[in-house]
């Protein structure tokens, strides 16, 4: 037992102050404004995998996971399969775990993991008893809520982080070489 809280590993280095101040207000405001673009338009911009795609963006912004063709990608594609899987096979046990599956393996095949993203499904299943999903879903809260979670990391990050942000936007065409 003793390696397990003492010695046994070497913890990352602490995060400096501006580091704490990006992950602070970036989340603040990322959720407050999904929150008030919510109340007022009368439309969903939040999700509860919202959350967990903040700590991405603003706690460890230069992975490859941070970047908008990850977050606005993989939370389209994770929710797409969701629905798909609810309206053509319901919601049962084995439906829900399997709809996760597929939808870690397509953000895989399509070069778009995210994983706040793989909770989506969970959420359409989990919830299908109390909403009534269809596809419109996709584009309120899923699409919108991403879009604007990009906005606002695209503003903090570049305002507050010491490196650029985005390393790259979402790279649908390939730039060939004369």
């Amino acid at each position: 037992m003793k390696f397990f809280f003492f010695d046994g590993e070497k913890l990352p280095s602490r995060p400096k102050l501006l580091d704490l101040t990006q992950g602070l207000l970036g989340g603040f405001l990322a959720i407050l404004t999904l929150v008030y673009l919510t109340i007022y338009s009368g439309s969903y911009f939040i999700m509860a995998p919202f959350g967990a795609s903040c700590v991405i963006l603003f706690a460890v912004s230069q992975s490859p996971l941070a970047q908008p063709r990850n977050v606005i990608f993989g939370h389209l594609i994770s929710a797409f399969i969701g629905l798909l899987f609810l309206k053509l096979l319901g919601d049962s046990v084995f439906v829900i775990a399997f709809s996760v599956g597929c939808a870690i393996a397509a953000m895989q095949f399509l070069r778009c993991v995210h994983p706040p993203a793989g909770a989506n499904p969970l959420v359409i299943l989990l919830t299908a008893n109390q909403i009534n999903y269809d596809f419109s879903f996709l584009l309120f809260p899923v699409l919108s809520g991403s879009i604007a979670l990009v906005i606002i990391a695209y503003i903090v990050n570049n305002l507050i982080g010491k490196s650029k942000w985005p390393i790259y936007w979402f790279a649908l065409f390939r730039n060939k070489k004369l």
